[in-house]
C-alpha cells in the first residue's frame, strides 16, 4: 500500500488525523472507538468527540478535544505518557516510535527557538491534550496502515501573523520554520497559519517522497477538516491509500494476467511504474570537456538519475553545451543547488517529468 497526502491548503494535526480515520475506517483497519481508546490510555481524564463539518463543499472529519485538568507539559512529560503507553499495550510499537520521533522534532525545533536545552523545553499549545492526542492517535492509524512508502505535494504555509500564546506571530510559526528545514514549502493564497508545528512535524516523519500523485490505483480516500473556513477552498488534508500501477493503469498481478492471456514472450517487464521526477538543465560555455565531465560524475555519485550532455548555440553563434540532470522530484530542490555549485552555473531551469520504469 502507498499514501499520498495533498497538503495544498496546509497541514495541521487534526486536519491529518481525520483524514487518517477515515481511510482507516474505508479500509476497516481501525476506527473511531480505538482512537478514544488510544486517548484515553494517555491523557485518561480527556473527552475526544468526532464531528463532521463541510469546509468547501467537502465533507470531512474532526475532533473536539477537551481535557478536564488542562496544562502545560514538557518534553520529559510527554515522553513519559507516550512510553506508558506503549508499555501498557494501548499503543503498539511501531506507533511508539513514530510518536516519539514526532514530538522529539518538536522539542528539538522549541529548543532551539528558545535557547534552552531539549529537556527543559516548556510546551504551550503543543503540550495541550489535543496535541498529544494529534501526534500519536495519527501515529497509531499510520501503524495500522503499514504503507510502504508515502508520497505528498509540498506545504502550503499561508502568509501573514498569527497570535499564539507568546503574542503576535510572522507566519509560519519560530517552531514551524524549524521543522520545514530542507522541505518544499510555499505560501500558498490564503492568509494566516496553514501549517502548525504539529502537523509540520507529522508531515516531516510520514513522507518520504515530495512530489504529486504517483502512478496508483487508489483505494480509500480520506479527508480531515481544519477548524477555519477558508472563503474559496476546501480547508482540507486529503489522504489517499492505494496500490502502486502500472503505465497502463494496471496493479502487477493483473498486468501479468493480461501478457498471459496475451501471449507476451518473457522478457516482456512485469511492469512499468511511472515515477515522478524533475529535469533540471543548464547551458555551459565556459568549462572545458574534462571539468565538466568531472561535474557530471560528481552529480551521478550524489544520486542522480542520469546526467548528459547536448551541444547547443547560445547567442552571437556561440558553441555551448547543455548539461542535463535528472532527479527524483523529492530531490529537485538539493540538485537544484548542486547543477549551479560544480559547473559553476548562474542558474538552472526546472520542469516536471514522468518517466516508466521497470
Amino acid at each position: 500500500m502507498i499514501l499520498h497526502f495533498d497538503f495544498s491548503t496546509g497541514a495541521s494535526g487534526d486536519k491529518i488525523l481525520g483524514a487518517l480515520l477515515e481511510l482507516n475506517e474505508a479500509l476497516e483497519t481501525a476506527d473511531f472507538a480505538d482512537v478514544v481508546r488510544v486517548a484515553q490510555a494517555l491523557v485518561p481524564d480527556v473527552r475526544v468527540e468526532r464531528t463532521s463539518l463541510e469546509r468547501g463543499g467537502v465533507r470531512a472529519t474532526s475532533f473536539i478535544v477537551a481535557e478536564a485538568h488542562a496544562s502545560h507539559r514538557h518534553w520529559h512529560d510527554i515522553r513519559s505518557l507516550i512510553e506508558k503507553a506503549g508499555t501498557e499495550g494501548a499503543l503498539p510499537q511501531g506507533a511508539v516510535a513514530l510518536a516519539l520521533d514526532t514530538f522529539g522534532a518538536v522539542a528539538h525545533a522549541e529548543a532551539a527557538v528558545h535557547g534552552c536545552d531539549i529537556e527543559h523545553v516548556h510546551f504551550h499549545e503543543v503540550g495541550d491534550a489535543d496535541s498529544i492526542i494529534d501526534i500519536c492517535c495519527s501515529s497509531f492509524l499510520f501503524n495500522c496502515l503499514k504503507p510502504e512508502a508515502v508520497f505528498a505535494t509540498p506545504l502550503a504555509l499561508g502568509f501573514g501573523s498569527f497570535v499564539c500564546a507568546h503574542g503576535e506571530m510572522p507566519v509560519p510559526a519560530p517552531a514551524t520554520a524549524r521543522l520545514i528545514e530542507g522541505l518544499p514549502v510555499y505560501a500558498g493564497s490564503h492568509e494566516g497559519e496553514m501549517t502548525t508545528p504539529t502537523g509540520a512535524a507529522l508531515a516531516r516523519s510520514f513522507v518520504s517522497a515530495w512530489e504529486p500523485l504517483p502512478c496508483m490505483k487508489p483505494q480509500a480516500v480520506g479527508f480531515g477538516a481544519g477548524s477555519r473556513s477558508i472563503p474559496g477552498a476546501a480547508n482540507v488534508v486529503r489522504a489517499l491509500a492505494g496500490t502502486r500501477a502500472s503505465l497502463a493503469g494496471l496493479g502487477e498481478s493483473e498486468a501479468e494476467t493480461v501478457r498471459a492471456s496475451s501471449g507476451a514472450n518473457d522478457r516482456t517487464p512485469s511492469a512499468l511504474f511511472i515515477e515522478g521526477c524533475t529535469l533540471l538543465e543548464t547551458n555551459i560555455d565556459h568549462l572545458s570537456p574534462e571539468a565538466l565531465a568531472f561535474a557530471c560524475e560528481e552529480l551521478l555519485g550524489r544520486g542522480a538519475l542520469d546526467v548528459w550532455q547536448e551541444p547547443v548555440t547560445m547567442k552571437k553563434g556561440r558553441q555551448a553545451v547543455r548539461l542535463s540532470v535528472l532527479v527524483l522530484a523529492s530531490a529537485a530542490q538539493a540538485f537544484a543547488g548542486h547543477t549551479i555549485e560544480l559547473p559553476g552555473s548562474l542558474g538552472v531551469r526546472s520542469s516536471y517529468v514522468e518517466r516508466a520504469c521497470v
